[in-house]
């Protein structure tokens, strides 16, 4: 995996799509220490945007996971408390206490408007209502718990319709 320019962005969060969180946590935070808050703070070549975005949808602990589906993966936050503007009055917030970017951390469970949610995902629609994310951080990779059983994991664009992948 190479974190300094775009032909394999995604590469972090195929352990994710494959019930494995944790390693997809340990990725993106050694990939996020190559950014800086300096004017040549974005490695690689920003191409009209593209490195600056990766920053922004892995520090938030919201990702893209295919372009185009509407599936947006849900992964470990950067920052204690983030809100996005999704227009019409919607605001997207996410809260993930005691996080610090300095570390590594791994989710424990996420909580959507304040009822449990399991799948390691939410879509394009429901991001727009404007929900609360709570993300409930620590040290320790759950290998076992949010994010690894096969229910949990968004469908397949590229096996057979409706399919997940194994």
């Amino acid at each position: 995996y190479n974190p300094n320019n775009e032909p394999d962005l995604h590469s972090p969060w195929l352990y994710t799509l494959i019930g494995q969180p944790w390693k997809t946590a340990a990725v993106v935070r050694a990939a996020q220490q190559l950014f800086t808050n300096a004017p040549n703070g974005v490695t690689g070549n920003d191409d009209l945007g593209t490195m600056s975005a990766w920053y922004l949808f892995s520090a938030i602990g919201v990702y893209p996971a295919v372009p185009g589906s509407g599936q947006f993966l849900l992964h470990t936050p950067r920052f204690s408390k983030v809100e996005v503007d999704m227009g019409n009055g919607r605001t997207l917030r996410i809260d993930a206490p005691g996080a610090d970017g300095r570390r590594l951390q791994y989710v424990q469970g996420v909580q959507v408007d304040g009822q449990a949610h399991a799948p390691v995902w939410l879509d394009w629609n429901r991001l727009q209502q404007g929900p609360r994310l709570h993300f409930a951080l620590d040290a320790k990779a759950p290998e076992q718990g949010w994010g690894t059983a096969v229910k949990d994991l968004p469908v397949s664009w590229c096996a057979a319709p409706g399919s997940q992948l194994r």
